[in-house]
């Protein structure tokens, strides 16, 4: 090759590279092109084409350029690395698996590629492969805090839960103030109803994060499993000292002011909840719940109304049947002209859901009591 076409290639990459230096990564693009058409084989444009087309989210001509790169020099660990780390992003896992291996063939002590092997097992949901090759990597390095979080983590998900307190007391036994494993522990000991080890080390995170309002809601949440609701109310009280404008701990508070029977405090405590946030639709429906057991269906109403015109997803309108008690409710109350328009308008609600749920029985089903309640009407 000429010389000066080696140094207009050299110009282009040098053009280039400043352009990635100030984050015009898709004009750089342009001028690595123009130095690979002058040397296709300049290893070094091609790993840059490859790094350049990921930010850009061009995957797939990404891997074009890490594969020429690679019939270059096929043990680069670099190359292999982001070609395997762009299959995990495509979701491609047993594939981006087997480059990482293809790393650690030729380099065993690899953190990275063991790490992110472990990661796409555990995106396959093959829990028993992720904690091996989590284990893999705690034995490279004892102390790689994030991999002992990872392989209890799969443990959980596995149902291995002594395995997995286990390992989450290995992390404590490293790093005494590791507030998230002390959550972790308290939190599978809920899940299987040895509770007074939740509380235990629950008490444990609040004496070394006393910051963290996790902690009082958590204790607050177990103190309530276990029908400590005076208790629990107190703990309430302290995460909200700490965090006054979370709606999820006010509606939490409430429920459990609902279990002692004391609805007009539960009800006070669902307001607080939405006039926090509007959209936060769970406090809508334990209060039109509250509200239909004490027979004040009119403001019932109104949660359910607030519920079928804030609730774009219709996730939480349809949870709640929102429509169809909205329906049930005017029924109640006798004012059967605007039961039927209701009825109308839920009717064509669940339409709507039998359609993109792919036929859902339930909806079904209640589209046909509504329709029953619409003939009564002429």
């Amino acid at each position: 090759m000429e010389n000066k076409n080696l140094a207009d290639a050299d110009k282009y990459k040098k053009m280039a590279s400043n352009l990635n230096f100030v984050g015009k990564f898709d004009v750089a693009v342009k001028y690595f092109k123009k130095s690979l058409e002058i040397n296709e084989n300049d290893f070094g444009v091609l790993i840059n084409m490859g790094a350049n087309l990921t930010v850009l989210k061009r995957y797939d001509e990404a891997l074009e350029y890490y594969n020429r790169a690679l019939e270059i020099n096929n043990k680069d660990e670099f190359a292999l690395s982001e070609k395997a780390n762009i299959l995990f992003i495509q979701g491609k896992f047993s594939e981006a698996i087997k480059g990482y291996e293809e790393v650690i063939n030729n380099n065993k002590n690899s953190k990275i590629a063991n790490y992110n092997k472990a990661m796409a097992y555990e995106k396959m949901m093959d829990f028993d492969k992720a904690i091996k090759s989590y284990g893999i990597l705690i034995n490279l390095d004892k102390s790689y805090i994030d991999a002992y979080y990872s392989k209890a983590r799969c443990e959980e998900k596995f149902g291995k839960y002594k395995d997995a307190i286990v390992t989450y007391n290995k992390i404590i036994d490293m790093k005494k103030d590791a507030g998230e494993a002390y959550l972790k522990i308290s939190s599978i000991y809920n899940k299987i109803g040895f509770y007074d080890k939740a509380l235990e080390y629950i008490e444990k995170l609040i004496e070394i994060n006393p910051e963290m309002t996790i902690g009082y809601i958590n204790k607050a949440l177990i103190l309530d499993t276990l029908k400590k609701y005076d208790e629990a109310l107190i703990w309430f009280d302290k995460a909200i000292k700490i965090e006054n404008d979370d709606p999820d701990t006010y509606m939490r508070k409430g429920n459990t002011y609902r279990r002692m029977s004391q609805n007009y405090k539960a009800l006070m405590c669902y307001d607080k909840a939405i006039e926090i946030n509007e959209s936060f639709f769970k406090a809508y429906i334990f209060k039109a719940e509250v509200l239909n057991e004490i027979k004040q269906y009119d403001n019932a109403n109104i949660c359910y109304k607030a519920l079928i015109e804030k609730d774009n997803s219709k996730v939480y309108s349809a949870y709640a049947n929102a429509p169809y008690k909205l329906v049930l409710n005017y029924m109640k109350l006798c004012d059967y002209e605007k039961a039927k328009i209701a009825c109308i308008k839920a009717i064509k609600y669940y339409e709507e859901l039998i359609y993109f749920s792919d036929g859902s029985e339930e909806f079904k089903e209640i589209k046909e009591k509504l329709g029953g309640i619409l003939n009564g009407f002429r």
